[in-house]
């Protein structure tokens, strides 16, 4: 056998076409997998966001399930052409339904329908209780929510948002270093108040006392004081 590769080797030598190795071949279907593989992964992912893009509408279904209203499906849909006059309608994904195109719009490119008892869809929008409640002239409080609302609120409050000793007792604090800053600056400004009258107050009398060694001296220069003549 290896006589036989090795004269078949040489017949190709003489003819000048040199064979690839055994290790070139594995690199070059290593290098071709890859390739096949990255081009698949391209390929699924252009498709998959292709068909993201193409179904870019939401359905949302309602139905009465034991006398109430309640939503069952939440469905992917697209908008298709009909002819060449420019009609649109509606295609859902999951359910295979085909709509007239929506005219209520619940959200951006979402709509909202709701399955009658005969099967037919039916585009809606959710009405404003309130306004209705005005319009009926009717005024409805649930007690039994209220109180368990306030229940609720006073177990939160005594269970989870207690109070921190600065949100219990700041403001009384606060209110004491107010009180005594107030009052150190009173003491001071009449500490001082006090100083300038005692320095007012000596002041005055070193005045009085300058007149009257002035008086005296004036005395003892003039020989006092000259009385007036007499006609």
């Amino acid at each position: 056998m290896a006589d036989t590769t090795g004269v078949i080797g040489g017949l190709f030598q003489q003819a000048g076409i040199s064979l690839p190795s055994f290790s070139g071949i594995g690199s070059l279907l290593l290098i071709i997998l890859i390739g096949l593989v990255f081009a698949g992964g391209s390929i699924f992912a252009f498709v998959l966001i292709m068909n993201n893009l193409k179904w870019n509408r939401k359905v949302k279904l309602f139905r009465k399930v034991a006398n109430r209203i309640i939503p069952v499906v939440d469905d992917k849909a697209k908008m298709e052409r009909i002819g060449a006059g420019g009609d649109l309608w509606l295609q859902t994904k999951k359910l295979k339904k085909t709509l007239p195109r929506p005219k209520i719009e619940m959200d951006k490119n979402t709509y909202y329908y709701y399955e009658r008892e005969d099967g037919e869809w039916i585009n809606f929008e959710i009405a404003d209780i309130d306004e209705l409640m005005k319009k009926a002239g009717v005024y409805y409080v649930d007690e039994d929510m209220r109180l368990q609302r306030l229940g609720i609120q006073k177990n939160l409050q005594a269970r989870l948002m207690k109070e921190t000793f600065w949100q219990k007792y700041g403001n009384t604090i606060m209110m004491i270093l107010f009180v005594l800053i107030v009052t150190i600056c009173l003491v001071v400004l009449f500490q001082k108040m006090t100083d300038n009258w005692k320095v007012a107050s000596e002041t005055a009398k070193a005045i009085e006392h300058m007149a009257v060694s002035v008086s005296e001296l004036s005395r003892q220069i003039g020989g006092g004081v000259v009385p007036a003549p007499t006609i």
